[in-house]
């Protein structure tokens, strides 16, 4: 079994650094067989903004949470940056998975 939530992020800093946003989606997933999370940032710039494929660390902002944790930027084209989790994603626990959406 998989279970997964999805958030909306209003703001994105990424290693203090504020990005222009226009928006984007935070997807946290929890596999049966592991007791880790995998997580995956898509936001969206409202200007071309260069990223550089490397670790950041991360505080997502939105409408129903804050989280914190280090990520890779896995691509951009300058206006959509994908970022992939690489730990812990502070704020976010097993019981989010049940919450009502």
């Amino acid at each position: 079994m998989v279970q997964y939530r999805r958030y909306y992020v209003s703001e994105l800093i990424v290693s203090e650094r504020v990005l222009p946003t226009r928006g984007g989606d935070l997807v946290v997933v929890k596999r049966e067989n592991s007791d880790d999370l995998d997580w995956e940032l898509v936001h969206r710039t409202t200007e071309r903004v260069t990223v550089d494929q490397l670790p950041y660390h991360l505080q997502i902002r939105g409408p129903e949470a804050t989280f914190a944790g280090d990520a890779v930027l896995v691509r951009s084209d300058g206006i959509s940056h994908v970022f992939r989790g690489v730990g812990e994603l502070v704020g976010f626990s097993d019981d989010l998975f049940d919450a009502e959406v």
